[in-house]
C-alpha cells in the first residue's frame, strides 16, 4: 500500500509541473504596437519601433505544403504594427529567396502575399469561433509595380456582414482606399510598409473604429510564397504567426496587439 501511495504522489506531482507548460503552449501570442510618429512610407523600417514583432519562421507555424518549405531563408518575417487616430500602419522584415513573384493567373491566396488578420473591435470575445462583423482578412499581393489588396468577408456569416462583403479578391485592384505601400529590397529579401487608413474597415453600418492606447485586438498575420513557374504552383507554403489553416474561418486561434503609446 505504501508503495502504490508513493506512486500516486509521484504522479500528482508529475502533473502538477506539468500544467504550467501545457498552460504556457496554449497562451495566446501577443505583440504591441506602439503609437506612429512622422512615419514615411518608403519601405524603410528607421522611424519604427521594432521591439515587439510577430515572428514567423518556425516549422510549427506551415499552415500548408510543409514538404515545399525549405526553411528560413526560403520564406521567413517579422512583422510589426503601429497606429495613429487615423491610420494603422504596418511592416513587415521579409526573408524570401525568390521575392516579389505574384503571377496574377493565380488565385489571389495561391500568390506571394502578405496577409493580416484584425478585428477593430476590443470587446470582442477573443475565444470567439465564428468571424464577427469587425473581422477582416486582408491580403497584400507582393508584385512589384502593382501592389494589389483584397479583403476576403466570405467566412463572415451573411447576417454579421453589415453589407461589407468580400472586395478583389479576384484579383487585379486595390480596395484599400487612401492605402500607400514601399518596399525596399535587401540581402536576404525585402522589407515592406503600409499605412492603411481605419476607414477602410467600415462602411454606412459599420463605424469607423477609434482607437485608442490600452485597447487589445485580435490580430494575425500570414506569408504565402510561390517560389517556382507554372506548373508547380499548385503547391505553396504558407506559414501563419498563430494557429493552423483554421484561422481562414476561427478568430480564436489568432494572436492579440496591445496599442501603446
Amino acid at each position: 500500500m505504501k508503495k502504490i501511495l508513493t506512486l500516486s504522489v509521484s504522479a500528482l506531482a508529475a502533473l502538477t509541473f506539468a500544467l504550467p507548460v501545457q498552460a504556457e503552449e496554449a497562451s495566446r501570442p501577443e505583440i504591441t504596437a506602439y503609437k506612429a510618429e512622422e512615419v514615411t512610407i518608403d519601405g524603410k523600417l528607421d522611424e519604427w519601433n521594432l521591439e515587439s514583432p510577430a515572428v514567423v519562421k518556425d516549422p510549427e507555424q506551415i499552415i500548408r505544403d510543409a514538404v515545399f518549405w525549405q526553411g528560413e531563408n526560403d520564406c521567413s518575417a517579422k512583422y510589426y504594427l503601429a497606429w495613429d487616430e487615423e491610420n494603422l500602419y504596418m511592416a513587415a522584415d521579409v526573408t524570401e529567396d525568390t521575392p516579389l513573384g505574384a503571377i496574377e493567373m493565380l488565385p489571389i491566396d495561391g500568390e506571394d502575399n502578405l496577409k493580416l488578420y484584425i478585428s477593430t473591435d476590443p470587446t470582442a470575445d477573443p475565444e470567439r469561433t465564428e468571424y464577427g462583423t469587425n473581422d477582416f482578412l486582408v491580403y497584400f499581393i507582393m508584385d512589384e509595380g502593382f501592389w494589389d489588396t483584397a479583403i476576403d468577408r466570405s467566412m463572415v456569416p451573411k447576417e454579421a456582414r453589415q453589407r461589407f462583403v468580400s472586395m478583389g479578391m479576384d484579383g487585379g485592384e486595390s480596395v484599400l482606399e487612401g492605402y500607400e505601400c514601399a518596399v525596399s529590397m535587401t540581402a536576404t529579401g525585402f522589407t515592406w510598409e503600409a499605412v492603411i487608413p481605419w476607414s477602410c474597415f467600415s462602411n454606412d453600418k459599420i463605424e469607423v473604429y477609434a482607437p485608442k492606447a490600452g485597447d487589445t485586438l485580435s490580430c494575425n498575420f500570414a506569408i504565402t510564397d510561390i517560389s517556382y513557374p507554372c506548373p508547380g504552383t499548385e503547391y505553396i507554403p504558407q506559414l501563419a504567426w498563430s494557429g493552423t489553416q483554421n484561422i481562414n474561418t476561427d478568430p480564436s486561434e489568432w494572436g492579440s496587439v496591445t496599442l501603446a503609446e
